[in-house]
């Protein structure tokens, strides 16, 4: 596990020593370990320091809905990202206008806490002190990577993979398929033929904060290859080495070739997790994150520095990512234990294995409660006793044991895997609490300070999710699990109809409640409901039919709430949306007439789009050599501007309403149309200059036709070819197909 480099001890003759202008401004924002550094720090000598700013984001109010991979889980993590760039934008730029003044080039954005970490004299830390944005000023420390804890018997460990029964899931055909998870550690080595194969590779799979190895997954120590071989490494030595074979892994790389890790390098690292591609809108961060080390020469504390990256940890989990923590090696001893593991957003693992058995608490193992909040601690434990593991392919033997709860964590970790590679939909808190209340309960009856909850077993997690309620609401309207019933353009006085369907995924009985529709207001309706109030067995589905019915033109929203008692899901919103609006009336081709011939170079004719609502209209010439458009070529030709109207154009508005309301819908867009046809009179973007009749393809052509010529067409190939119209609310439409023979 990690150690403090520098002690938390703050020395009272330290600041007696500093100018009283400094402890003054310093009171309450500047760090107790910080003001000694600062205390014995030349006045031209720079400190190394991470600033935070007032008013971080709540990310608790972005929380990722509980669902795998998909547009409604991409677009909370994408709003939290850029929630998070944005107040950090907004709340630094008074310390950028500092910094910049006084030539501070040595530094970092870490948006994901609202902070930057500098290098600064302690003349230009008490004046960024002073700002009243900034909430605090701390030293940025740094932790040693830790040490692996030596063999002591040279006879062989007992399978920890079986121990904790991984190999049951493997039979059921679950090995951590489709899960990622990231190894925040000394790296991994590549070329280890356990580990190399599983990595998810590209630009987005691989950081190294310090930027000692920038491009190619590195490990100059170890302890991560280590880690990663027990989570999900391969069997090139003849058997499995790791609990979840089939997961793919990222790296962040936060020990430095030297062996630390300062703290700015860590929440580089988390923020990097966030979004590993830089891009919010794809959902590339990992499902799990392993964290094999702790703060663990300072055991049981809970100080604002012990709890230096609560605020990342808590990003991660509001994104819906796992996270797990070693325990720490500080046992024997009650209440030892260390952060960030203690944290109650942490999942924390212990060791279990001796010389004498696999399942007592290894004496090193760190014990509870929590100092942070005294609930059990840890966790649950795993074998992280002489387990057998992946070693630096530099040794003459790329294969070691070893011994530390960094080892036990990876159990932990791949277990989640399995779980996640059989239920992709489990939110953390469902995983957590399915290996906690599924695990062997050992020493003491009940969860205890010394085992926690107890060994995880895989297959036990696996059959408690399977037995938990479980509930899926998708939609008839595609895409059908994104939990929005989205109608489109709907005409007034016309209505369109859809179904939300509720299916019990579970194995037990799913008890559903009466359905929320206190948003569900005109223009939408519930035409039927056949799930509130019902008992719903398993794999059964019941559903509630949703009419849209706009009288009027416009946007509306609105949503439904499905009540049950599936953990974790008890209120699932469904939104509605829907746009009172008449879809435009598509172009129509005038020439080339269908089954036409033609050289390479033709010229497209037709009549131009309208709208009734007078909104501008998008055409669009679409044409391909296949019947289905695939590999379509997509021109968009001329627009139809918007029509302004004046009162009189109102006045119809307010009566084309009124008939719609009184079903004479038709009557009433008939008028419009005329209306409208009158307006566009003489105009319309065609191909000639005046009233007279233009002629294409020896076709006598309207006034208001409207044309585009296309060359580079190939002999020899019938071309399929449409006229397509969007208007300004996305409503489209689309003529009929026709056909050219090009010679």
């Amino acid at each position: 596990m990690r150690k403090l480099l520098k002690p938390v001890l703050v020395f009272s003759l330290g600041l007696l020593l500093l100018p009283l202008s400094i402890q003054a401004a310093h009171e309450d924002k500047v760090g107790p370990i910080l003001q000694r550094e600062l205390s014995m720090a030349g006045s031209d000598e720079t400190v190394p320091v991470i600033v935070r700013m007032k008013d971080p984001v709540a990310v608790q109010s972005f929380t990722a809905p509980s669902r795998n991979k998909g547009p409604v889980r991409t677009q909370a993590r994408a709003n939290m990202i850029r929630a998070l760039k944005l107040r950090a934008e907004q709340s630094q730029q008074s310390l950028q206008y500092l910094l910049n003044r006084h030539g501070v080039i040595k530094s970092r954005q870490l948006w994901m806490i609202n902070g930057v970490a500098l290098e600064a004299t302690p003349a230009q830390i008490e004046e960024i002190s002073r700002l009243p944005e900034v909430a605090s000023i701390v030293l940025d420390q740094a932790i040693e990577l830790p040490e692996a804890l030596p063999a002591q018997a040279s006879e062989p460990a007992e399978p920890n993979i079986v121990q904790v029964n991984a190999t049951d899931l493997w039979a059921l055909g679950y090995a951590g398929q489709g899960v990622t998870v990231a190894i925040v550690d000394s790296g991994v080595d590549i070329n280890h033929p356990d580990l190399g194969p599983r990595w998810r590779g590209g630009s987005n799979s691989w950081f190294d904060p310090n930027s000692e190895h920038p491009f190619t997954p590195t490990d100059l120590d170890g302890h991560g290859t280590r880690v990663t071989g027990l989570l999900l490494g391969g069997n090139s030595s003849g058997a499995y080495i790791g609990v979840a074979p089939d997961a793919e892994w990222i790296g962040v790389k936060i020990f430095a070739d030297n062996g630390t890790a300062l703290n700015s390098m860590i929440h580089a690292g988390y923020q990097w997790l966030l979004d590993p591609d830089g891009n919010p809108d794809t959902d590339d961060a990992p499902d799990i994150v392993n964290n094999s080390w702790s703060f663990e020469a300072s055991p049981n504390i809970c100080d604002a520095a012990a709890r230096e990256f609560q605020a990342d940890v808590q990003a991660l989990k509001a994104a819906g990512i796992a996270v797990v923590f070693a325990a720490g090696n500080s046992g024997p001893a009650s209440s030892t234990s260390t952060a960030p593991a203690n944290y109650p957003e942490s999942f924390a693992v212990g060791s279990v294995g001796t010389s004498s058995s696999t399942t007592l608490i290894s004496d090193f193992s760190s014990r509870g409660p929590s100092a942070c909040d005294g609930t059990i601690y840890p966790e649950v434990v795993a074998p992280g006793y002489l387990v057998l593991t992946s070693d630096l392919t530099a040794n003459p033997n790329p294969y070691i044991r070893i011994a530390g709860t960094s080892f036990s964590t990876p159990h932990a970790s791949g277990a989640m895997a399995l779980l996640l590679s059989a239920f992709p939909d489990t939110p953390v808190i469902t995983l957590e609490t399915a290996l906690k209340q599924s695990a062997t309960d050992l020493g003491t009856i009940g969860a205890d300070n010394t085992y926690g909850y107890g060994l995880i077993d895989a297959l036990a997690a696996f059959n408690n999710l399977s037995g938990q309620l479980s509930i899926d609401v998708t939609d008839s309207i595609s895409p059908e699990n994104d939990r929005i019933l989205a109608f489109g353009s709907v005409p007034p006085g016309s209505s369109a109809s859809a179904s939300i369907r509720v299916r019990n995924t579970g194995s037990l009985p799913l008890i559903l409640g009466t359905a929320d529709v206190s948003n569900v207001n005109e223009p939408f309706y519930l035409s039927s409901d056949a799930c509130s109030g019902r008992i719903l067995p398993a794999g059964e589905t019941c559903s509630i039919a949703v009419q849209f019915a706009p009288s009027l033109l416009g946007n509306f929203s609105g949503s439904l709430i499905v009540l049950s008692n599936a953990v974790g899901e008890e209120r699932v919103t469904v939104t509605l949306s829907g746009i009172g609006n008449t879809p435009p009336v598509s172009p129509q081709p005038l020439a080339p007439a269908s089954g036409a011939t033609g050289g390479t170079t033709v010229t497209f004719s037709w009549l131009p789009a309208s709208d009734a609502e007078g909104n501008e209209v998008s055409q669009f010439l679409v044409y391909s050599p296949h019947a289905d458009f695939a590999f379509a070529t997509i021109r968009q030709v001329e627009t139809i501007p918007a029509v302004v109207l004046g009162a009189g154009g109102l006045l119809l508005g307010a009566l084309l309403a009124g008939l719609a309301r009184r079903r004479y819908l038709l009557t009433g867009l008939v008028i419009t149309v005329l209306f409208f046809a009158l307006v566009a009179c003489g105009g319309g973007g065609g191909s000639g200059g005046d009233d007279s009749p233009t002629t294409d393809n020896n076709i006598d052509l309207p006034a208001d036709a409207q044309s585009t010529t296309v060359s580079g067409l190939v002999s020899g190939i019938t071309y399929y070819w449409k006229m397509t119209a969007r208007d300004s609310h996305g409503a489209e439409t689309q003529s009929a197909v026709r056909t050219i023979l090009v010679q």
